[in-house]
């Protein structure tokens, strides 16, 4: 998902994004963010449990994905470092694309609590794939922009996960 650096125009109604904007502004990148939802979104109208689907949609194809690229790069890489540093994050993409599995299993069933619970465990094992490349040595971090998008999206899955359950309980 590549996501442009200028906020598309809202394609949703005025409540939808109202919203998004009350989403976007509790992550650290608001365009970012409201592309995401803006580029997703089902006609013009959506309701939480809609975007909550949006994010663990995006969060579990961009690590899917990630998780895919870093095997690629681990399958080619023989210095030692880096070899270090791309198994542990295979290994935290392979965790994060598990729980988020998980997190749609829960979000089908309607268990938005257990979904939840699957997302919140996803920001340390995702973190441990941007403090390796700052422990010496330290490689080049051929996923920067990855992590980054990947951080955002956790952080819209867990945000949205949270407006679900507050609104149900």
């Amino acid at each position: 998902m590549a996501a442009s650096a200028f906020i598309h125009p809202a394609l949703s109604d005025e409540s939808t994004q109202q919203l998004i904007d009350k989403i976007c502004r509790s992550v650290e990148e608001y365009a970012f963010c409201s592309n995401t939802f803006n580029q997703n979104i089902k006609g013009s109208s959506a309701n939480i449990t809609a975007l909550t689907q949006i994010t663990i949609e995006q969060a579990l194809n961009n690590s899917t994905n990630t998780h895919s690229f870093i095997f690629g790069l681990l399958s080619n890489t023989t210095d030692p470092a880096e070899k270090n540093a791309l198994t542990t994050c295979e290994n935290a993409y392979r965790l994060v694309t598990s729980n988020f599995n998980e997190a749609t299993m829960h979000f089908l069933e309607g268990d938005y609590g257990s979904m939840l619970d699957s997302e919140r465990r996803s920001p340390r094992a995702q973190e441990s794939c941007i403090t390796i490349f700052s422990t010496p040595p330290t490689p080049p971090n051929p996923v920067a922009d990855r992590n980054r998008q990947m951080r955002i999206l956790i952080a819209m899955a867990v945000v949205t996960g949270m407006e679900l359950t507050t609104k149900l309980s």
